[in-house]
């Protein structure tokens, strides 16, 4: 008892001493970069989580320090790997970012994917100017203009020309950007410079690649002639053309296609004036014109796929293709995120696309999808009509401006799509984990089990969770916490480990509660008091959240503030002192508590089990009568030793060992306190292996997918399954390249099913892949190269003694474009 008091004063001790003031967003700003960060290399130590963190950060999950000046990871054993980033990641051109005049990734409005091709000038205004009144204040910047503004053609290719303007902008593109710059905003623009369909300007310029009759030789997405970039008057023509879009008072420019210009330039080497020079060599040098031009304190965005050829020259990157309205374009900047993220804010800042925030989004996909972006801090913009947003979509999107400074810890490429992201924050002396904990399934609900020590967190101690979205005080709890996850959504759970005194947990302006808006705090333990200053957006409520150890209560006693309206809330472990502005300021504020008594009911543990119902070889879905009388949860306990609290009377249990077959649960209340007696459940693995089962029906032990996320009993895309023109009931759709484990202990003597492209691949005459079989890491089967068109493939696979099934999906060496992949009435056979 002694040490543990010892202990508690002595982390209040160190608290108390903590105040610290910071400027506004640009938080990153005011520290040094490049520095010496903490890093994984692998994710061996948590596979489940993908970690990002802002502030200085430790965690025990760190595997080295990453050093960007020198490109160098030194290994907690020592080991140093030079080159980190150019040798180990293939980053060829690798730079340290810098951010002397962008600290912060952008945060604004673009036009494309509400307008496409039908924007006009009246329409940008009326966005900007919902902007300049709802948004500005919270971070955004940028209103960028994408395609359509341009007055010659319409649609791809016939409209690539950069010197007319349509009659819909009848100022101006000038004029436009004075009207965006008046309301205090960046105006931006979209373009794809390195191509051209105005054969005027072809003409004049005579630096495009044609033959020797003046016909285009590289007709593409980019337009219908493309630069030579051999040819020093293709520089001089880059500086014109981005000299006329900076005098128009553009101050954002996003340049697409890029990837296409890449494969032209080297499929095309031969054709240029030099053709001796490297191609890649020769493009980089076009967009440091293109840099030059616009100069430091202008945004230069490649798009899209990824441009890694331009790292080191473009402020920014769109990683991914093109999101679409709907849960399936969420999985787009998923996959962009998953696959690219270890290169944001260390390189360029990442941008995933943007994000939606209007219907047929539901609110729960809504805030999943700001989860992503803000527990990430990659570039957050919007492609909404804004102003006819509704309140509650207007509230989430408010929640992740502006992009935070957030970097990753993992400093690698990650396969497949992680259900957790744990952004771990140190900001004043708080310490906390802001942990997203996603459902991608858009039809069933999901109960995961958070593992604390998955977060790096001690198994000694307890942990206040605070559930953001729903503004809701969770307990305080150990060893981990079972969230109920709604189809297609996001739970966003702040944790910070419970000291004996008030924590403040949270603050309601932004997803990271705290880095954006808390300027100063202060807490003095012998008053149980504390100071602080906070900005505060105008007649926007500003919350602080603070929370109590469950065997010691607080209440807040009195409030200090001038010139605002305060309320309080007091609550059993939690209050809420909410602030209210009529201007955007700095507030200064004092937050005095006092004990309080604690209400304990004695609970009773649950009555009876009403369903154990098996979902996979090793995870099963247990359900008990919820109790009459009040609690707080249930603890769950398996082979004797305690998971963790889920708060509704339900859990799944994964990797279950099939040599202990006992569950038992027994009722909390807020104080910790359980029920004397526990239920005790006794699990029946005889009906985990029935005498044939379809894959569809099991939960993988592992699955990975390409792009997008595999669907049971439906292909890729959410339709029919299909090979050809073969419909099937069951199976799953993948896309390459894809792994998809099980683990049989030795159960089943076969494999059955077929596999083939989906028709999705058939209908748009691309694509080819491969199937393996694998069994204990020996391959069974394979089915060779199938492309598009091939017919359905049946495999009868011989598994006898196999635990570790895997079913591999490849991509045929010719990349992954178009590989969508069935595995149909695929099924294990004792």
């Amino acid at each position: 008892m002694f040490k543990f008091m010892v202990k508690a004063w002595m982390a209040l001790a160190l608290f108390a001493l903590v105040s610290l003031s910071v400027g506004g967003f640009a938080l990153a700003g005011n520290k040094s970069w490049p520095k010496k960060i903490p890093c994984r290399v692998n994710d061996s130590n948590s596979p489940e989580v993908l970690i990002t963190t802002l502030g200085d950060v430790k965690t025990p999950l760190s595997q080295g320090v990453f050093d960007p000046k020198k490109d160098e990871v030194i290994l907690e054993d020592g080991t140093v790997i030079e080159n980190y980033y150019r040798d180990s990641l293939g980053i060829k051109f690798y730079r340290p970012i810098d951010k002397r005049y962008f600290p912060h990734p952008p945060a604004g409005w673009c036009s494309w994917y509400y307008y496409y091709w039908e924007i006009s000038a009246d329409e940008v205004k009326r966005n900007a100017e919902w902007m300049a009144r709802n948004l500005k204040e919270y971070g955004a910047e940028y209103v960028q203009i994408d395609d359509g503004w341009q007055g010659r053609g319409r649609g791809y290719g016939d409209n690539r020309d950069w010197t007319t303007v349509d009659k819909r902008f009848p100022d101006g593109m000038d004029g436009l950007a004075r009207y965006i710059k008046s309301l205090g905003l960046k105006p931006g623009l979209w373009l794809a410079p390195h191509g051209q369909s105005n054969k005027e300007v072809v003409r004049k310029w005579r630096t495009f690649l044609v033959d020797d009759s003046g016909r285009s030789i590289v007709k593409t997405w980019e337009g219908d002639y493309l630069l030579d970039p051999s040819k020093e008057k293709s520089l001089e023509y880059l500086k014109d053309l981005f000299t006329t879009l900076c005098d128009w008072g553009y101050e954002y420019f996003k340049i697409d296609g890029q990837p296409i210009v890449i494969r032209e330039y080297k499929r095309h080497k031969n054709a240029m004036s030099n053709s001796d020079e490297d191609p890649i060599k020769l493009y980089r040098r076009t967009l440091r014109v293109i840099k030059e031009t616009i100069g430091p304190r202008r945004y230069l965005l490649g798009c899209w796929g990824i441009p890694l050829e331009g790292i080191g020259i473009m402020d920014g990157c769109r990683t991914g293709g093109d999101v679409y309205l709907g849960w399936d374009g969420f999985f787009v900047a998923l996959n962009a995120t998953m696959k690219y993220y270890f290169l944001h804010n260390i390189v360029w800042y990442n941008d995933p696309d943007v994000i939606y925030f209007r219907s047929p989004l539901t609110l729960n996909m809504v805030r999943a999808w700001a989860t992503l972006i803000g527990l990430t801090g990659q570039a957050v913009l919007t492609s909404d009509r804004l102003m006819d947003l509704s309140e509650d979509r207007v509230e989430v999107m408010r929640k992740i401006f502006p992009a935070a400074d957030i970097r990753p810890l993992d400093l690698f490429p990650i396969d497949g799509s992680k259900r957790i992201i744990d952004l771990k924050v140190n900001h004043l002396g708080r310490s906390y984990d802001v942990v997203g904990c996603f459902n991608f399934d858009g039809d069933k609900k999901d109960i995961m089990y958070l593992d604390f020590s998955d977060l790096g967190l001690s198994d000694e101690e307890k942990y206040h969770v605070f559930d953001f979205w729903n503004k809701e005080y969770l307990g305080m709890w150990d060893k981990g916490y079972f969230v109920h996850l709604a189809p297609s959504s996001a739970t966003v759970l702040t944790l910070m480990k419970a000291e004996n005194f008030p924590q403040l947990i949270s603050t309601s302006r932004h997803i990271t509660q705290g880095w954006v808006d808390l300027v100063d705090l202060k807490f003095d333990p012998e008053e149980l008091q504390y100071d602080g200053k906070s900005r505060v957006i105008a007649d926007d409520p500003y919350e602080l959240y603070f929370v109590y150890p469950s065997d010691k209560n607080f209440a807040v006693a009195d409030v200090k503030l001038r010139g605002v309206d305060v309320e309080v809330e007091n609550h059993q472990g939690w209050s809420v002192v909410r602030i209210k502005s009529n201007k955007t300021k700095v507030v200064k504020w004092s937050v005095k508590f006092e004990e309080s008594d604690i209400y304990s009911y004695p609970v009773k543990a649950p009555a009876d089990v009403e369903m154990i119902e098996p979902i996979g070889f090793d995870a099963v879905r247990i359900v008990w009568e919820p109790t009459y009388h009040p609690n707080s949860g249930y603890c769950i306990y398996y082979k004797g030793e305690k998971l963790g609290v889920t708060p509704l009377n339900e859990v799944i249990l994964k990797g279950l060992d099939l040599n202990k077959r006992v569950v038992e649960v027994s009722c909390v209340w807020y104080d910790g306190k359980e029920s004397v007696d526990r239920l005790r459940v006794e699990l029946p693995y005889e009906r985990f292996f029935p005498d044939e089962v379809f894959l569809s029906d099991i939960e993988p032990a592992k699955i990975t997918s390409g792009w997008g996320v595999p669907k049971m009993d439906k292909s890729l895309n959410g339709g029919v399954l299909r090979i050809g023109e073969k419909e099937y009931e069951k199976g799953i759709g993948t896309h390459a390249i894809s792994d998809i484990v099980y683990y049989l202990k030795g159960k089943y003597s076969k494999l059955i099913g077929e596999v083939g492209l989906d028709y999705y691949s058939y209908s748009s005459k691309q694509g080819s892949v491969t199937f393996e079989v694998y069994g204990d890491g020996k391959l069974l089967w394979s089915s060779g190269v199938m492309k598009y068109d091939a017919l359905p493939k049946k495999l009868d696979v011989d598994i006898r003694g196999v635990d570790e099934l895997r079913i591999h999906v490849g991509d045929a060496g010719d990349g992954i474009n178009y590989d969508h992949a069935n595995l149909c009435n695929l099924k294990v056979v004792k």
